[in-house]
């Protein structure tokens, strides 16, 4: 599927992942992970990165989950 678009996968599952577990280590981590990926992501991984964090900021509210990512 080629390395960027293997890229904005992973970010996809990481906010599914933040938005569906209970606050953790792990959940802390993939947070990291996604905040430190944002500065050399491409336009399309970006815009993955940044849904995924919004996921775990809607968990932290209580706030139903956002659309889905559009499709690439």
């Amino acid at each position: 599927i080629g390395h960027e678009r293997w890229r904005r996968n992973l970010a996809v599952a990481m906010g599914n992942a933040v938005r569906a577990l209970p606050e953790s280590e792990l959940c802390s981590a993939l947070r990291g992970a996604l905040a430190q990926a944002l500065p050399d992501a491409s336009e399309l991984v970006r815009e993955h990165i940044e849904w995924a964090l919004l996921q775990s900021a809607a968990k932290a509210t209580d706030e139903p989950r956002s659309p889905a990512t559009p499709a690439r």
